[in-house]
């Protein structure tokens, strides 16, 4: 029994003088101060205003009109009632057009043919060119749909007048042009704005990043003066490298408890974006989140010589992070290895958990396939992190013990 309460109270005081040896070297580091409360903030604040109007509304384009006829004239006043496009000049001639549109003074170009008014009044089809920015996904879809949209609408006035011009009633003719109504219901991003979208997964891809940077920040300096074993000498006693990472998890869940209400209840309420859970529930799904990410830092740390080089390691897998992610494109759709390589990283399914529980609605039950997925992951990297924090010790002991 004695064994047993000796052992417990070595453990004790090896896990708070870790925990304390952590908090004085984060506190006393101005740049992973920053990095915590700075950047965690301002990237997310920054982006989430970027694309704070959610859609995009009024892009200009060019119409090169053919026609002049009033028939020509009613469809382009129809496509100017459309919110998502804007004529901001008419042309005659082609040429013209594209030399606007190569100068990118316009997204698009709409060409009404010679007889458009004619041939609708004959009943012969007519043909309408567009040509938009495929380049830019998003402006191209907006001016394609919304062609396409105002193009619908016109063709079936016509349709219906033409019809009614038999002496049936308008209800009547608008039920034979289209037989089948069509309810189309938006389902959670009910606006389809891209802040909304874009919120939750940011949230998730810079709480990973602004972890592995301070914990990159902190390991390198320790490393790079030599201090690991002077500021946790535990680590060399049997089981000590468990109680440092249990130690040093804790400062950053604590921190993370902080920060996660703040991004999630101020930011997220400044811009508007819905947040459909409560914090209790975030708080739980983001135990493995947080704590997978905080062993994947320790872990990977032992590769940097310098303070620095977290900076520029993070900067160079920043990138593939964000594509990974499934941010950028469906993580569905990429081929069977990169699908494998993307659930090695904490934020694929962190990504995938958030958006549910906060945009979705989802159940804690809905995201456990996300949850357990994240707690291997903390199995995985803890068990690496033991062997690397183990490794740096023992080689800084070495160096140490040849320069005596």
């Amino acid at each position: 029994m004695k064994t047993i309460i000796s052992k417990y109270q070595k453990t004790k005081l090896s896990y708070k003088n870790a925990f304390l040896a952590e908090w004085n070297a984060i506190k006393n580091d101005k740049a992973v101060i920053s990095t915590f409360f700075s950047v965690a903030f301002i990237i997310l604040a920054v982006y989430t205003y970027i694309y704070s109007n959610e859609i995009i509304t009024e892009v200009p384009i060019a119409i090169v009109n053919q026609d002049g006829s009033k028939t020509s004239r009613d469809y382009i006043a129809m496509l100017n009632a459309s919110d998502g496009i804007k004529t901001i000049a008419t042309y005659t001639n082609l040429q013209e057009a594209k030399t606007d549109y190569y100068s990118k003074k316009i997204m698009g170009i709409l060409i009404i043919p010679q007889n458009f008014g004619k041939d609708i009044r004959t009943s012969t089809q007519t043909t309408i060119t567009s040509f938009s920015d495929a380049s830019n996904m998003i402006f191209y879809k907006k001016v394609l749909v919304d062609i396409s949209v105002a193009t619908g609408y016109f063709n079936a006035g016509i349709v219906i007048k033409k019809t009614m011009a038999n002496g049936i009633a308008v209800s009547q003719a608008t039920q034979e042009y289209s037989p089948i109504k069509t309810i189309s219901t938006s389902l959670f991003n009910t606006s389809s704005g891209y802040a909304t979208y874009m919120a939750p997964m940011l949230t998730a891809l810079i709480v990973q990043l602004v972890l592995l940077m301070g914990i990159g920040i902190i390991n390198g300096s320790q490393k790079e003066n030599k201090t690991i074993i002077k500021t946790f000498p535990q680590v060399l006693n049997k089981g000590g490298t468990i109680t440092t990472l249990a130690a040093k998890s804790t400062i950053y869940l604590l921190i993370f408890a902080v920060i996660l209400p703040i991004q999630f209840g101020l930011i997220y309420t400044i811009f508007s974006i819905p947040l459909r859970t409560n914090l209790p529930i975030v708080y739980l799904f983001a135990l493995p989140y947080l704590t997978s990410v905080i062993f994947l830092g320790i872990a990977i740390s032992s590769l940097f010589k310098r303070r620095e080089d977290s900076i520029v390691f993070l900067v160079l897998v920043s990138i593939p992070s964000l594509m990974l992610s499934g941010l950028s494109f469906p993580t569905e759709n990429f081929y069977p290895f990169y699908q494998e390589l993307a659930k090695l990283l904490p934020s694929t399914s962190g990504i995938k958990g958030f958006v549910k529980l906060t945009q979705m609605e989802a159940s804690f039950t809905q995201v456990l396939s996300e949850w357990n997925h994240l707690w291997l992951l903390t199995l995985i990297y803890f068990i690496i992190a033991i062997i690397t924090l183990k490794l740096r010790a023992i080689n800084e002991q070495t160096k140490i013990l040849k320069t005596q």
